[in-house]
């Protein structure tokens, strides 16, 4: 026997005849209404037992921070402060030390032009140092020229053929700028080796031949054999040639050797045209800069 049906209720049945809900919508709304003041009583004391639970914390936090956590941070501080180095210090340690400028010397070449010779020293070990400089004496002045000191090196910076109608006295060798640039150990690690490594040449069988009507020989010959001992060729590599008397210095000849292979061995004849010259030895000083890819021969 089929049991009583139940009958629907009277809003299961209603149809609203404009559509805009349905009769789901109509029994949520119903729901509300009747739950409403118990929704809003929910949500104030949700509210509240936020406020009460945030407010507490911040509370026992700062209460917390400024009776103990105050003084931790000021203890922090200041071994901070003892740990971070004196950047004062730091800075004197990692800034280009001066160049160093030795003896001044002025050299007759020919007639009325002499050539100005300093001895300068680049003690940084890490810095390259381009300079720009001139030579003052008594009643004049060079033009300015321009040269590279490598890293912890020294040699001679020249200024070659000043006129002057009477020997340059007190002459003074005036640094007006000079451009540092420091090599790091991402492209260079060691320096002292690789210098050691691209600035190898030796010289050897220097003859020294004064000028003599006699002979025939118009002016003196300065003859050596110059070696490029490295595994490095280079394009036109320039050096200073010292030209020594005994233990005296007597005068200093520029020279520009192209294609200079690895392992090459050139002879060199160099001429001067200075009154009474005499030259027991030579000593050839590199200036060019290894640190110039363009400087090398391509490998072929």
């Amino acid at each position: 026997m089929l049991g009583k049906q139940k009958t629907p209720d009277k809003f299961s049945r209603y149809v609203d005849p404009t559509g805009e809900f349905t009769n789901r919508e109509l029994k949520l709304g119903v729901w509300y209404l009747k739950h409403k003041l118990l929704l809003q009583k929910i949500g104030k004391n949700i509210l509240i037992v936020w406020c009460v639970v945030s407010v507490g914390y911040s509370f026992g936090y700062w209460l917390y921070y400024f009776s103990y956590g105050y003084f931790q941070d000021q203890k922090m501080a200041a071994a901070s402060a003892r740990e971070i180095p004196n950047h004062f210090v730091v800075n004197t340690l990692f800034n280009a030390k001066d160049l160093q400028v030795g003896r001044i010397e002025v050299y007759n070449s020919v007639s009325e032009l002499f050539d100005f010779v300093a001895q300068v020293k680049n003690p940084n070990s890490r810095n390259t140092a381009r300079v720009t400089y001139k030579f003052v004496y008594n009643g004049g002045e060079t033009v300015s020229a321009q040269t590279l000191l490598l890293p912890n090196s020294e040699r001679p910076i020249v200024y070659f053929g000043q006129k002057s109608d009477i020997y340059p006295t007190a002459p003074r060798l005036v640094i007006e700028k000079v451009e540092w640039r420091r090599i790091g150990a991402e492209e260079v690690l060691d320096i002292g080796a690789f210098l050691a490594e691209r600035m190898n040449f030796t010289m050897e069988n220097f003859n020294f031949t004064k000028a003599s009507q006699i002979t025939g020989t118009l002016n003196h010959q300065i003859e050596f054999d110059l070696f490029n001992d490295s595994a490095y060729g280079y394009w036109e590599p320039k050096f200073y040639v010292e030209l020594i008397d005994g233990v005296q210095t007597v005068g200093m000849i520029y020279l520009v050797v192209p294609k200079f292979k690895a392992g090459e061995m050139r002879h060199i004849d160099l001429r001067s045209l200075v009154d009474t010259l005499d030259v027991s030895e030579v000593k050839v000083w590199p200036a060019f800069n290894p640190f110039d890819t363009s400087a090398y021969l391509k490998v072929e």
